[in-house]
């Protein structure tokens, strides 16, 4: 790697400038002059596994706080993400997103039995990272969200290659409060939305409190499920929707709780114990078929549905040990997904009419080939860690720990033919073409820490490193009655699967960071992050697959200045990414996903993150990342190069910024106007069958007005040019489809709060 390479600098310095025009022009239009009481509020974040004031930590990290949640309405995984400059997301339904950052990304995977993400997500102190489902939490009563870009994997492990997103709930708190929020929205050409959203804070004693939180929303569909047919080639059976024509039928409902307990046991030691859980279930798809059928239309010929109920109990223990501070924390997540899909398009062009429907010798005449998905998920998910913190020191400090975790994940993928003659079936089954019923079960342990030496009065020096151990098991059956065994006529199936990978490895982290006054500070960081090996469910490619590694160098800076009205942060990265791990199908290879190791790629960009207190009624927050992601070689397989160096790596806008102002209109009312812009981006990383999908850009509105001390009525629109973004061209149901947003919503909310 050579960071120093005279065009990388200059193609750097010239978009750095370019964004800093940007930025300048944005943040310093006003001519007020400066006032000592309008200084920027600290922020206060984790990332460092400590709470620390922002502009002291020195690593990339941008956050949400629970007003800017608040006043831009973001209730979920989609509505935080797009706000997130450094941040990319695939998400087809709720509780279906996948999560990318800094360009890192092999396009994301949603099979259960492939390769994991690159990003980690936490809940408070412990992972939740899921293989394509991350968990869709509601966002409301949170303290904040933070985004810690590039590597983390020192502190926090598998998953956090390319960073970390963490959603830090508010915990209860020694005075009693209580509050609530009513909304209701329509949107253009759809059904009306509403939501119902409240909490209560109450002392139990002078050392105990209780939070409770407890929500339901409701959003109405806007695609319309439209009169189509499929002919299938082979029998010439035609298949027509009738049954599944609806209009706005991609609606969800979310209902979930929160209760909280915290104890201080005495004037050192605190417990924190919490229970959550939350149930979705939706209809239809969030995608569209503008090309054929016209916007917001799509025609399916089976149920789309989904039900997602997860519970999650977690305990932290924080203490004084005297010459260190303890943090123990373990948690405990149980959930059950289940997913319905219509698959109709598969049977035009697999397998499915030549051996299974349309089989005469073996099955009789023709039937409807047509196909319904359904998949059916449990898993459980246990974290153990405990670290020690030392005491706060002139010059030598650190932080060692030790992390455990068992994540077990039953899936049962069942591709239903229901006109199927039952001899043709999946033993055990009536109308199962193929079947995938399997137990995945993924176990880490690590111990970690990290120094910090004070080397003079401006200079510290970090030191961190991490040793890992991983195993990942697949057992169970995958198949039809032909392949990969010839079971036709038996009457039950054998397990065919039984791949296992045991790896151990180690990462480290280096970075200097110096403090140019009380207000300034530059840093550099040299990181490593990793995702764990796995097993494969044949040995056709490989019987496993290797951990892929990210190494980044990152220059940085931190900085407030204008008597306190301006913060301005930012950062300049190199990453290589080596042995990238890449799921992916060939039938004429084999007839399951498979994972393998292609090579290199890498990633180069900068972010910056600012805030400007313009005058006593006007504050503008810009935040901006421009990254350029490629391969660095030809990705070639059976002789046939399927990716190739010099592309680019899917889902990586070159250019994502964010621009928020806020003005006071009186001393009770404010106006605040939103607009994030998202750049162009391929949807594969495979040559022949990527797209481009086209740039968006969506503005927001909003006014809001108090009425006392307590209550406050916001009037709201959200996407308010109505702009068609194109969120995901896929044919994950075989069929070319795109993921599209809600079109123009108009919205009231009512809340109330006693504090």
């Amino acid at each position: 790697m050579n960071i120093f390479h005279a065009e990388k600098v200059h193609n750097a310095v010239v978009k750095t400038t370019k964004a800093t025009a940007i930025a300048s022009a944005v943040l310093v239009s006003s001519n007020v002059i400066a006032q000592d009481d309008l200084a920027i509020e600290e922020v206060i974040v984790t990332a460092q596994k400590k709470s620390e004031n922002l502009q002291n930590v020195p690593i990339s990290v941008t956050t949400l706080s629970s007003d800017e949640l608040e006043n831009l309405n973001i209730k979920d995984f989609a509505d935080y993400v797009l706000q997130l400059p450094a941040a990319s997301a695939v998400q087809r339904r709720p509780g279906q997103g996948q999560i990318f950052m800094r360009g890192i990304s092999d396009g994301g995977n949603s099979n259960q039995s492939l390769q994991g993400p690159a990003v980690a997500i936490y809940l408070d102190e412990s992972p939740v990272t899921m293989i394509g489902d991350n968990l869709d939490v509601h966002v409301y009563d949170i303290e904040r969200v933070e985004s810690l870009t590039g590597p983390q994997g020192t502190l926090y492990g598998a998953a956090s290659q390319a960073g970390n997103l963490k959603i830090i709930t508010k915990k209860p708190s020694s005075e009693f409060d209580a509050g609530y929020n009513l909304s209701a929205e329509s949107t253009r050409g759809g059904d009306g939305s509403t939501m119902v959203e409240g909490f209560v804070n109450i002392p139990l004693s002078n050392n105990v409190a209780l939070r409770f939180v407890g929500y339901n929303d409701r959003d109405g569909g806007f695609i319309d499920s439209v009169k189509d047919t499929i002919t299938y080639p082979l029998s010439g059976i035609t298949r027509s929707n009738e049954l599944f024509v609806d209009e706005n039928f991609n609606d969800a409902v979310k209902d979930g709780y929160r209760a909280a307990l915290r104890v201080d046991l005495n004037e050192n030691w605190k417990l924190d114990v919490n229970t959550m859980g939350q149930e979705t279930a939706t209809n239809g798809v969030w995608d569209h078929n503008p090309d054929d059928l016209g916007t917001y239309n799509v025609s399916r010929f089976y149920d789309d549905k989904s039900h997602d109920e997860w519970t999650r109990f977690s305990t932290t223990l924080t203490g004084d040990l005297g010459f260190a501070d303890l943090t123990f924390t373990t948690s405990s997540l149980d959930r059950d997904f289940e997913v319905l899909s219509d698959y109709s398009h598969y049977s035009i062009d697999g397998y499915v009419e030549g051996y299974y429907t349309c089989y005469e010798y073996y099955f009789g005449p023709c039937v409807d080939p047509s196909i319904q998905f359904e998949n059916d998920t449990h898993q459980e998910y246990d974290t153990t860690e405990i670290r020690l913190s030392s005491k706060a020191g002139d010059k030598f400090n650190w932080i060692i720990g030790a992390f455990q975790t068992e994540n077990v994940t039953e899936y049962d993928s069942q591709w239903h033919v229901p006109a199927m003659n039952p001899e043709a079936a999946v033993p055990g089954s009536t109308d199962l073409y193929y079947q995938t019923d399997q137990v995945r079960a993924e176990e880490e342990s690590a111990v970690f820490g990290e120094v910090y030496y004070q080397i003079n009065d401006k200079l510290e020096l970090t030191l961190g490193h991490r040793k890992f151990d991983n195993e990942t098991t697949l057992k169970g059956f995958v198949g039809t009655v032909f392949w990969p065994n010839f079971i036709l006529g038996s009457t039950t199936r054998e397990d065919n699967v039984n791949s296992v990978y045991d790896g151990s490895d180690s990462i480290s982290k280096f970075n200097l960071a110096y403090q140019i006054d009380n207000n300034s500070m530059i840093y550099i960081t040299r990181s490593e992050g990793y995702r764990p090996g796995g097993a494969n469910r044949t040995t056709q490619l490989g019987a496993t697959y290797d951990a892929d590694f990210l190494t980044s160098t990152e220059f940085g800076f931190k900085s407030i200045s204008m008597d306190g009205r301006l913060r301005l942060n930012g950062a300049m990265y190199q990453m290589d990414w080596d042995d990238i791990q890449l799921g992916w199908f060939d039938s004429s290879i084999s007839l399951l996903g498979l994972v393998d190791n292609i090579g290199k790629a890498n990633s180069n960009g900068f972010e910056l993150d600012a805030k400007y207190v313009v005058s006593d009624t006007t504050t503008i927050a810009f935040g901006y990342a421009n990254n350029e992601a490629k391969l660095k070689e030809d990705y070639v397989l059976r002789g046939v190069v399927e990716a190739r160096d010099g592309q680019d790596l899917p889902f990586t806008p070159d250019t994502k910024y964010n621009v928020t102002v806020n003005i006071d209109t009186s001393d009770t009312s404010n106006i605040q106007f939103n607009y994030v812009f998202v750049d162009e981006m391929w949807n594969d990383l495979f040559y022949d069958d990527r797209e481009m999908q086209d740039s968006y850009g969506i503005a927001n509105i909003s006014f809001t007005t108090t009425f006392g001390e307590n209550a406050s009525v916001q009037i709201y629109m959200d996407n308010i040019f109505d702009e068609v973004a194109e969120l995901y061209i896929n044919s994950e149901d075989i069929q070319r489809l795109t993921t599209v947003n809600r079109p123009t919503t108009f919205g009231v909310k009512y809340s109330w709060k006693l504090n």
